[in-house]
């Protein structure tokens, strides 16, 4: 299971965060959560493939939330999708795609098959698979609001083989019944018991997604022992009484609920554009929960990287927080400060002792003076090499974050 945070901000857009929305990458699958503006040219950018999309998630309808939802499914019809997809959200998601689609003239290639929530629930399985299931409950915004649990059922446990065998198990049907918990009869009568030769099941992941609320416990049981916990961080502490008017939560509402569910990482998102630095909000986070780090847009968080490290490679480069642009290049190469410098540092030349001068200008008089030529700025082999320079780098990355713990 593989976390990829698509947009951080939270209302508008900045010049480095774009609108909410979570990708979920799960053995081929993608699963979005929320769908703001400018969604699907992150996924371009993040290495995720639109067509793979399964499942798209909307917590409510507060427009940075799903305005990138009809951009999305046009492209897909574009792009002669056949399969189906599931669209989940609260009540009303349905009317408004159908709305859409029918004011463009647009008839869809793809079924969608919609999941509508009523705001009287108190849970609510809104998708169950034989692999997975998710969860969505209300939480306590200005208007009604889900959040998402994405469950991974327990996966079986590890066969004995060894044991299987001495006890006269030779086929590859009879692993395949003890594994599924079923037992196997051999010719002579003997009774194999599946809980003689399986280990103990194995616990899936598991992801929560609460954003836009207060605090309140339904956020605290969607995230109960998960492995990663998704939570909302528009405000500091210092803003309570802001984040109260609004509906919204702190860093240390986030941490609250990050520590009462027990989870075992914290990311925090949804961040004011009042914040060009929400290293403030991880502060505040991380004095009351670790670990907590910061949603980073395109960088992917994983639960398992030895197995998941490689499955999605970017198709931008992102640029480290602290790296200095007139530093270093990205490709290595340095300039020399003297050549390439225009209007910084003027050079004179040194003044000539005055009989010198008079000697040299009358030495001079009769000859003709040639212009001093002017140092290239740039080589001539790296002239030729400048074609060749990486993408520019559009993202900042925060290196006080570990992202291969998990």
């Amino acid at each position: 299971m593989i976390i990829v945070p698509l947009g951080v901000a939270s209302a508008t857009p900045t010049a480095t965060r774009h609108l909410p929305s979570v990708a979920l990458w799960r053995e081929g699958d993608v699963h979005l959560f929320d769908c703001g503006e400018n969604t699907q040219m992150r996924m371009l950018q993040a290495g995720l493939k639109r067509s793979k999309i399964t499942n798209i998630f909307i917590s409510h309808f507060d427009i940075d939330h799903y305005s990138g939802l009809m951009g999305l499914l046009s492209t897909l019809q574009l792009q002669r999708r056949e399969d189906p997809m599931s669209i989940i959200g609260p009540k009303g998601i349905k009317k408004y795609i159908d709305w859409n689609f029918k004011f463009a003239g647009i008839e869809l290639n793809y079924d969608l098959n919609f999941i509508e929530i009523k705001e009287d629930i108190e849970s609510q399985k809104v998708v169950d698979t034989d692999d997975y299931y998710v969860e969505a409950r209300p939480l306590n915004h200005s208007r009604f609001c889900v959040g998402y649990r994405f469950q991974e059922k327990d996966k079986p446990g590890k066969v004995d083989a060894q044991k299987a065998t001495n006890l006269g198990i030779t086929e590859d049907e009879q692993f395949k019944a003890l594994k599924a918990g079923e037992d196997v009869k051999l010719e002579d009568g003997t009774l194999v018991k599946s809980v003689d030769i399986v280990g103990h099941p194995r616990p899936g992941d598991s992801f929560a997604y609460v954003t836009d609320t207060k605090y309140c416990p339904n956020a605290v049981k969607l995230a109960m022992n998960t492995n990663i916990l998704y939570h909302e961080a528009t405000f500091s502490a210092s803003l309570s009484d802001k984040a109260e008017e609004t509906g919204h939560s702190t860093s240390v509402d986030a941490a609250r609920v990050a520590t009462e569910s027990q989870t075992k990482l914290l990311v925090i998102g949804h961040f004011s554009a009042r914040y060009t630095n929400p290293f403030i909000l991880l502060r505040e986070a991380r004095e009351n929960f670790f670990p907590a780090w910061l949603a980073t847009e395109m960088r992917p968080i994983y639960t398992n990287p030895s197995l998941e490290k490689d499955i999605i490679k970017q198709r931008v480069y992102m640029k480290e927080i602290d790296e200095k642009s007139d530093s270093s290049r990205s490709d290595g190469k340095t300039y020399d400060k003297k050549s390439s410098d225009r209007g910084g540092n003027k050079r004179f030349r040194k003044r000539r002792p005055q009989n010198s001068r008079k000697q040299n200008s009358r030495s001079d008089s009769g000859e003709r003076r040639t212009k001093r030529q002017e140092k290239p700025r740039y080589n001539n082999d790296d002239s030729e090499n400048r074609s060749s320079r990486p993408p520019k780098h559009i993202t900042p990355r925060t290196p006080f974050d570990n992202f291969d713990r998990f």
